[in-house]
């Protein structure tokens, strides 16, 4: 009987906290200035101090293509076009290199349901930006990303720090989500989900 892997592992750890953000996401009408606009505050405010944290851990030293992953500044690029201030938030913290391991199993994966975003926004033709929802298009980040998280060694690594640091940044988005909604009067139907894993 084969392993399980690291990436199923952490899939099956936050398959809860995955359903929750999604059903808090669901009805936020992204492709509108109003949603779209609480979406990427809400993006930002989860995200900023995820990868400040990552890199005061020293992630570019596991992950050498770190600042090519890094999405915070085209948030940042994204909320100005809109003429949204930065919102606030608190710091992250990140206790172990496997619990950080986990989290950016979170924040790579994110990009699948990025995509899908992207592409409801871009139907919706309301000239929105788009710099976080399509960065690194056509460098299949996910896909090496995966390769990174299989090669790492499985000696010695503690998985239950992993998931713990996995469902943290699960965590992290739907407390900022839930926050930083928008109005209910502002909302209707569909949006789709932040984080497809």
């Amino acid at each position: 009987m084969s392993e399980i892997s690291l990436r199923d592992r952490l899939r099956a750890a936050t398959s809860e906290d995955h359903a929750a953000l999604d059903a808090v996401v669901a009805g936020w009408r992204i492709e509108t200035p109003i949603g779209y606009g609480a979406f990427l505050s809400a993006s930002y405010a989860a995200l900023a101090p995820l990868e400040l944290a990552l890199e005061a851990a020293g992630v570019a030293e596991w992950l050498p293509d770190w600042p090519q992953r890094a999405r915070r500044s085209d948030l940042a690029t994204d909320l100005a076009e809109l003429g949204l201030d930065l919102p606030s938030f608190e710091p992250a913290e990140i206790p172990s290199p496997e619990a950080a391991a986990g989290l950016l199993y979170v924040l790579e994966g994110s990009r699948l349901g990025a995509r899908f975003l992207a592409r409801q926004v871009r139907a919706a033709g309301a000239g929105l930006p788009l710099a976080y929802l399509t960065h690194g298009e056509g460098q299949d980040l996910w896909r090496s990303f995966l390769a990174w998280l299989d090669a790492i060694p499985k000696v010695g690594f503690r998985t239950d720090a992993a998931e713990a640091g996995a469902r943290y940044g699960f965590h992290c988005f739907s407390e900022a989500f839930e926050r930083l909604a928008p109005s209910s009067g502002s909302l209707n139907v569909r949006a789709g989900a932040h984080v497809r894993v």
